[in-house]
């Protein structure tokens, strides 16, 4: 293959489901031992517990022990800093010493003293030092929420993204389709570019406010695209879990429809990064296996990048 390399992985290695479905083998279901195994299949994987709190670091320096050199880790933005509000039992002690519980039991950016929003930054990007150190850093994603609809604040706030990520390489994922929309799509990817920063395609049900299924490349580092699964009608529904949301299995037809794609982002970026979030049972790791056979890349259980690592402990 020429141009750049394509990687396939999934968005979480520790999902309940996942680990439910009996798709560790038997002796290697400790921490190390899943890490392992999910190793000898894929040669990156998301990170999605920093969406929800500032990662340990010294269990992030046990991913990075943990894997080979060449398996990289994209981890996903803590959620206040990307429009979520998050748990206040998620918060560092020390803040929550100084910030009284709200009755929601959630906060939200805003509500954080400005000058305690540079020191929780620097909280999560110090957590992140050895994937950086080691080499094991992939992507640092900004998802925003279906609510973050396209305007000049939030253009302000992907301008101010730019300024404090490096030396991340970012990807930015939105969920709203006034986005793309004619009068904001192209500023918005125009920023993308100037800054270096990613454009994550995705594939998603297609409804009235979901983003298309398009694959600009706006970054010379990488491209990334997300696979969601297309369960129209549990996206449509409310009060439905995550899990059901995400109950998708991809046909063969769906997954090859994205091989094009995937090639020509290839043609212009270094790295392509094919990230499946249908995060029901085992749907992402059977999914992005078959994607892989697709595009004609060792595909059997087993076949990772070296084989499996010997930490079961």
């Amino acid at each position: 293959m020429t141009g750049g390399e394509i990687r396939v992985g999934t968005c979480s290695w520790t999902d309940k489901g996942l680990l439910a479905s009996g798709w560790y083998p038997d002796g290697r279901r400790t921490a190390a031992g899943r890490l392992a195994f999910y190793g000898s299949n894929f040669d990156t994987v998301e990170v999605d517990s920093s969406f929800y709190a500032i990662p340990d670091q010294a269990s992030v320096f046990q991913w990075a022990a943990r894997t080979y050199s060449g398996f990289l880790f994209n981890v996903k933005a803590w959620g206040l800093f990307t429009w979520h509000s998050v748990k206040y039992e998620t918060l560092p002690p020390w803040i929550r010493q100084e910030i009284p519980r709200p009755e929601s039991g959630r906060l939200d950016f805003q509500t954080v003293p400005k000058e305690m929003r540079p020191v929780l930054w620097k909280r999560f990007t110090s957590a992140l030092g050895p994937l950086q150190s080691m080499g094991r850093m992939g992507y640092l994603l900004f998802q925003l929420p279906p609510k973050a609809t396209w305007s000049p604040v939030m253009m302000r706030y992907l301008e101010r993204v730019a300024e404090v990520t490096p030396p991340f390489k970012v990807a930015v994922e939105v969920r709203n389709r006034t986005w793309m929309e004619d009068g904001a799509r192209e500023s918005f990817l125009s920023l993308l570019r100037s800054a270096n920063m990613a454009y994550v395609a995705v594939d998603e049900p297609e409804l009235a406010w979901t983003v298309g299924r398009e694959f600009p490349v706006t970054a010379s580092w990488g491209a990334v695209a997300r696979f969601h699964g297309r369960n129209r009608e549990a996206w449509s529904k409310k009060g439905v879990t995550v899990a059901e949301k995400f109950r998708y299995n991809y046909s063969d037809d769906e997954l090859g429809s994205w091989e094009a794609p995937a090639r020509a982002a290839a043609g212009e970026a270094e790295r392509v990064f094919l990230m499946f979030n249908n995060c029901f049972r085992d749907y992402a790791v059977k999914n992005a296996l078959r994607m892989k056979c697709i595009l004609g890349i060792a595909c059997s259980p087993g076949e990772g990048v070296q084989g499996e690592i010997p930490f079961d402990e």
